[in-house]
């Protein structure tokens, strides 16, 4: 009797053993799969992730996708109900050889790139140039939403600025069109202090200071001596340029 038992109770755990088996699968082959996956991607990594973990087994495909926009974590997804929902850190190789390119595809890094070969680049080459997206007029002073930038591949519109940012707050010399190229020839100077500019003319007295509205009547940078005009009394003074449109004058 304690035989037959002995053998029924080995039988269940055999079963359970082997159910357990067919219904689950490990982190090693998760990681498997995640490691196949990145070849397919052109990028050999290895997943940071505990081999001996178990899940269930997913009986659809397991879903692979970079998590932010980088190899560098994935989200690995059993898309059945209560299936598992993974974040994976990756430890990025080495770049993977495509053979049916013939080329070496770049380890991915946080932000993806175009790779173009240096004879497409000299084929199709092309220029960031700035734009007025509106007309303006002389003594104008440039704002963002004045500015576009724009592709091109004609070398007749490359102009000599490239960045909008460059151009804020910069003043006409004369009055441009819509769809205008900006060149240096369109501006005065670039001053911290331009003439005509609002400013604030900051008087020291001992340990007291007195602000007032000016007006500059010469332009300069940071450091130099310029006329002001005080708007208040209407008379005209020297100050030092200081930062954010400061005229500080000492008495």
């Amino acid at each position: 009797m304690l035989k037959k038992l002995f053998y029924y109770v080995l039988t269940i755990l055999i079963i359970s053993t082997i159910s357990k088996q067919t219904i689950a699968i490990t982190g090693k082959e998760v990681s498997k799969k995640i490691s196949s996956w990145l070849l397919t991607q052109g990028i050999e990594g290895e997943p940071l992730f505990s081999k001996t973990i178990v899940f269930k087994d997913c009986g659809s495909d397991i879903q692979i996708n970079k998590a932010y926009n980088s190899y560098k974590t994935l989200n690995v997804k059993c898309l059945e109900k209560n299936g598992f929902n993974l974040f994976v850190r990756i430890k990025l190789n080495k770049p993977v050889k495509d053979s049916k390119k013939n080329k070496i595809i770049s380890k991915a890094t946080n932000r993806d790139t175009n790779m173009i070969s240096s004879k497409e680049l000299k084929k199709n080459k092309t220029f960031h140039t700035v734009k007025l997206k509106r007309s303006l007029e002389k003594n104008d002073i440039i704002k963002i939403e004045d500015l576009d930038l724009i592709i091109t591949s004609k070398a007749s519109e490359k102009s000599f600025f490239n960045n909008k940012e460059d151009l804020v707050g910069r003043k006409l010399k004369k009055n441009l069109k819509v769809d205008q190229l900006l060149h240096p020839r369109h501006l005065y100077e670039k001053f911290e202090v331009n003439i005509g500019d609002f400013l604030s003319i900051v008087s020291q007295m001992g340990n007291a200071s007195v602000a007032v509205a000016g007006e500059a009547k010469d332009s300069g940078n940071l450091g130099d001596i310029i006329k002001v005009k005080n708007l208040r009394s209407g008379k005209v003074i020297k100050g030092y340029v200081n930062k954010n449109k400061i005229i500080r004058v000492f008495r």
